[in-house]
């Protein structure tokens, strides 16, 4: 008799909100920016159109910019890419960086035409990019998520030659 009591009791107040039509609560999450996984310090000078250092990636904007490396998955003849975002000097304006590898050779210096790097704006309204004429030095380390990169950009709107200069240390993870 008890048992019966008490389960009547447990169905009672469900019947009741039930027959209420209350409203129930759904929590929101809030978005949160993530930053991809492991070490993504840049040290990464801009000259010429955009001036100043790149240390560090800005976290994911969901439908938006998305920081991404192929990493160490990459095999010989793949394609190896690096697309990260990042703040440059003190204005806090947002600059995409980008390196393909369209015939992935591994660990190495890859140079000129067998390395396409760009730098855009975050709305790509500004974009400088690797011409065949440009000079690009591009290493990468054994790992296959970090090197070196020094190269001379061409403005993809006016066509200038080597209107932006990219150096330094580059890091990812994929």
């Amino acid at each position: 008799m008890l048992r019966a009591a008490g389960i009547v009791a447990l169905i009672v107040p469900l019947m009741v909100l039930a027959a209420c039509n209350q409203p129930s609560v759904t929590a929101v999450a809030s978005p949160s920016p993530v930053i991809p996984d492991g070490n993504w310090t840049e040290n990464l000078k801009f000259a010429g159109a955009v001036t100043g250092q790149m240390t560090a990636i800005v976290p994911d904007i969901a439908g938006g910019q998305v920081s991404e490396c192929t990493g160490s998955s990459t095999h010989n003849g793949d394609r190896w890419a690096d697309s990260f975002y990042g703040t440059v000097g003190s204005s806090g304006t947002e600059w995409g960086v980008v390196f393909v590898i369209e015939n992935f050779r591994g660990q190495g210096t890859y140079q000129n035409t067998a390395i396409s790097v760009q730098v855009h704006s975050a709305d790509n309204s500004q974009v400088w990019q690797n011409q065949p004429a440009d000079k690009v030095t591009f290493t990468m380390t054994r790992n296959q998520q970090s090197g070196t990169v020094t190269a001379a950009l061409t403005d993809a709107n006016s066509g200038k030659a080597g209107a932006l200069k990219l150096t330094g240390a580059w890091n990812c993870r994929g």
